[in-house]
């Protein structure tokens, strides 16, 4: 089965802050403005929200990795101040994805990429609310449904992800 970005980002993450603290390079991708960018038209095609989630997880890989970085090191040594700086620092990123997503879903048609996009929504929300960094370990269970959906809907609607993959 495959790994879900989210997830496979925060394992990432994780190994890199636990191990030698290595840095993973995000993938380069589409624009990362993407619920905004998109027709003005009411509905929108899959392509569309393949675009959107794409490039929201471009944002997420650029934004917040250095932040989760140095959470996770902070709250293996102890050091609660630098821990509550970082989700602080994180909350209004993840807030802003979660909007995107969102409104992603209320613009897409397809009955299957709403469900997908507005469950990211919603595990974004959810990740602004962690008060530690142990708690990321959940991204992938709030997230898996979703990201499943749309790879399998981008595939087929031939849109290539390059950050959800």
């Amino acid at each position: 089965m495959r790994r879900t970005a989210l997830s496979v980002l925060l394992t990432v993450i994780v190994a890199g802050a636990a191990g030698c603290g290595g840095e993973a390079e995000p993938k380069a991708g589409p624009s990362t403005a993407p619920a905004s960018s998109a027709a003005a038209d009411a509905v929108a095609s899959i392509p569309f929200a393949c675009e959107a989630a794409d490039g929201l997880y471009a944002t997420l890989n650029k934004q917040a990795q250095e932040h989760i970085q140095r959470g996770f090191a902070a709250e293996k040594r102890g050091d609660t101040a630098t821990v509550a700086k970082e989700l602080a620092a994180l909350e209004p990123m993840f807030l802003g994805v979660s909007a995107k997503f969102a409104e992603a879903s209320g613009r897409v048609a397809d009955a299957e990429m709403k469900v997908a996009l507005t469950g990211l929504a919603d595990a974004a929300a959810t990740a602004a609310t962690f008060t530690a960094f142990s708690e990321f370990g959940a991204m992938q269970q709030l997230t898996v449904s979703g990201e499943l959906i749309l790879i399998r809907k981008c595939r087929d609607a031939g849109y290539k992800l390059v950050n959800l993959v």
